[in-house]
């Protein structure tokens, strides 16, 4: 089971939860301190590496299969949040918070894809962020990054639905006290908004890794997965067209697929 980003955060509780469960956690996160305290805490392994360089991203997966054995267990939850006026950020930090918060996690998805198809099992998650459902200012090189990760892994959804690959897109609210969340409120805007929607909705890491630890657990299949749960309705309304277009185009094209590589 390899969790990215696990050092800090929701990504720290997580590898606790799961390790409190028995699975063989391996971290890919920065070097440093944390990630060492982590890994030592639930005996598991590390793969550090920084998501913003893709030399470093090349073969993670097969550097973490080497560690710990197949993975059967992805779980994408590394983010970095810079905020303040879009005109304000350099062309380096849009690169470096798209990289992190998207490109990066969608390369180790597309490398944990074909040891998990030649399985016929496996289970994907990424995280998002409720961010992405409403308009929001100051957060121009945060949001589109995890959005896109969020669309990447609904397309992926009905695209490894035939090989027994699940994948989870977990939808998250407001966990602050995190190193994301400390960094992102630096901004008085994001800060005013923070403050102006208060208590409502606010998770902590534990709380978010036990939602986790529980659906990945279950039988469930592929599903859109919205915590706190009150803002289920919010998310799926947004979605609402995927499903409701599905019937008429992802269906008939997975069909046409299985056709054409019989």
């Amino acid at each position: 089971m390899v969790v990215v980003g696990g050092s800090t955060g929701v990504g720290a509780a997580l590898v606790r939860a799961l390790a409190a469960e028995g699975a063989r956690c391996t971290v890919l996160a920065l070097p440093g301190e944390e990630l060492d305290q982590v890994v030592a805490e639930v005996g598991g392994a590390e793969v550090p590496l920084d998501l913003a360089d893709f030399d470093q991203v090349d073969g993670a997966i097969g550097r973490a299969e080497a560690l710990n054995g197949p993975v059967d267990v992805l779980m994408c939850n590394a983010a970095v949040s810079p905020a303040g006026p879009f005109q304000d950020f350099g062309a380096r930090q849009l690169w470096h918070a798209t990289t992190v918060n998207m490109l990066s996690q969608m390369e180790l998805i597309r490398q944990v894809i074909p040891g998990m198809r030649a399985r016929g099992r496996g289970t994907i998650t990424t995280t998002g962020s409720l961010s992405t459902e409403v308009s929001m200012i100051h957060l121009g090189a945060y949001v589109p990054g995890k959005a896109g990760l969020t669309k990447c892994a609904l397309d992926l959804q009905s695209e490894l639905r035939d090989y027994g690959i699940r994948v989870f897109t977990f939808i998250l609210g407001s966990v602050k006290g995190t190193t994301l969340a400390n960094k992102a409120i630096e901004d008085p805007v994001v800060d005013f908004i923070e403050r102006r929607a208060g208590d409502a909705g606010v998770l902590t890491p534990e709380v978010v890794a036990k939602r986790m630890v529980e659906v990945v657990g279950s039988d469930r299949k592929s599903a859109l997965i919205t915590v706190p749960k009150a803002a289920s309705p919010l998310v799926g309304f947004r979605n609402l067209a995927v499903k409701l277009i599905d019937p008429v185009m992802g269906r008939p094209a997975r069909k046409f697929k299985r056709q054409a590589h019989r």
